[in-house]
């Protein structure tokens, strides 16, 4: 039996009875305020340093002959002030709905400055997780984003995998994202991955099926919490991907992409645009549908995540009869009506192919899933011919 901790035997024990009071276990570690990197301060609790003894030692003596005492040292509450006042001289961003000039801002389709566009974001302010001062600059540093790491439109020529292989694979992952219940940008990142590999780096048809499972891979590592392990996608390839393929395939699709993974996808930016116009669930479900049918469009590949997001909820609100495209969401997110028609257009094309005999089974899973959600009675009421008549 281990001999109990007293006060005369711990080694930490805390010099004054009001710190003796604290538990063993926490005397033992070093507390937090000490373990900084500012001038003066021990790095073990209950011991100074044998300089800070010797400058103690001096300053007593030099009190005793009467001299006068040179200047301390600055303690951390001193620095740490400083350090607040210069933070504090800093110019914030300005505010998304007040339309000022800023060096860099991104163009807008119009001027703010003469209508009423109403702040979506001023609830938001009082949480700081929001980042609603900077709401601006982030969407902006988005866009930037996805115009230097677009896809370029038909890259494909040439090689063994053709749009339609393509189509059929992402059916495929989205079967594999429901088994694993991952994220939906996990699944809008596995895509992005592909694309970028592929036109970067063409591949034979039989390696294909690699590529793809590779490619979630490595977006459940970014996206999700719990990712899946390599074990778990070599099982869902029935044995055609061992688990060492995968690994060296990871490797080669990191090198290829030079590790630049952070292209933004459409959901982040369909997320504001049903904050912007404050959607219903029927009309988030319905949007998120078409997104995701957007993705299996070869044809759309280059076009830019913003632009799919919203030419999605565009269409969600004409098959629902919510509304038009408002001037409100025109100015958030960047885009008009006239711009969003030819994406809105090719979502109903591939609208069309889902209802008919297709090798899309998940997708058609979705699609009358989605069609009982919003229609409450069945996929009928969501019909090509509704669809098409609407978006003319």
């Amino acid at each position: 039996m281990s001999p109990r901790i007293t006060r005369a035997n711990s080694r930490n024990a805390l010099l004054d009875d009001k710190a003796s009071a604290v538990p063993y276990f926490l005397r033992s570690r070093v507390p937090l305020g000490n373990a900084s990197n500012v001038i003066g301060h021990s790095k073990a609790a209950g011991k100074l340093p044998k300089k800070e003894k010797n400058a103690r030692l001096k300053k007593e003596r030099t009190k005793a002959k009467g001299e006068a005492p040179k200047a301390p040292l600055p303690e951390e509450n001193e620095t740490i002030s400083v350090v607040c006042e210069t933070v504090k001289s800093v110019t914030h961003t300005a505010d998304v709905s007040q339309g000022s000039k800023r060096q860099g801002a991104a163009p807008q389709t119009f001027s703010s400055l003469l209508l009423d566009i109403q702040n979506v974001y001023s609830a938001d302010a009082v949480d700081a997780q929001m980042c609603s001062e900077y709401v601006r600059d982030i969407y902006s540093y988005l866009q930037q984003l996805e115009v230097a790491m677009a896809i370029r439109p038909c890259y494909l020529e040439g090689q063994e995998i053709t749009g339609a292989m393509r189509a059929v694979a992402i059916d495929w992952l989205l079967q594999v994202q429901g088994e694993f219940k991952l994220r939906q940008e996990t699944m809008f990142m596995t895509v992005n991955l592909i694309d970028g590999f592929l036109q970067n780096a063409p591949v034979p048809k039989k390696y294909f099926q690699l590529v793809c499972v590779t490619a979630m891979l490595i977006a459940s590592k970014y996206e999700e919490i719990y990712p899946p392990t390599v074990g778990d996608f070599a099982f869902v390839t029935d044995g055609t991907c061992t688990c060492e393929d995968i690994r060296r395939m990871e490797r080669i699709i990191l090198k290829k992409l030079n590790y630049s993974l952070g292209k933004p996808v459409a959901p982040h930016f369909l997320q504001r645009a049903c904050k912007v116009a404050q959607a219903s669930p029927e009309e988030q479900e319905l949007a998120t549908f078409l997104m995701e049918l957007a993705v299996l469009d070869y044809d759309v590949v280059h076009v830019a995540p913003s632009l799919i997001a919203a030419a999605a909820f565009a269409a969600s609100l004409r098959i629902l009869g919510s509304g038009e495209w408002s001037s409100i969401l025109q100015h958030y997110t960047g885009y008009k009506e006239e711009t969003l028609a030819p994406v809105m257009q090719g979502i109903v094309r591939m609208l069309e192919k889902v209802t008919e005999e297709s090798k899309w089974q998940e997708m058609k899973s979705r699609y009358s899933k989605v069609s009982t959600i919003v229609c409450g009675v069945g996929a009928k009421c969501v019909s090509s011919e509704n669809v098409a008549r609407l978006l003319r």
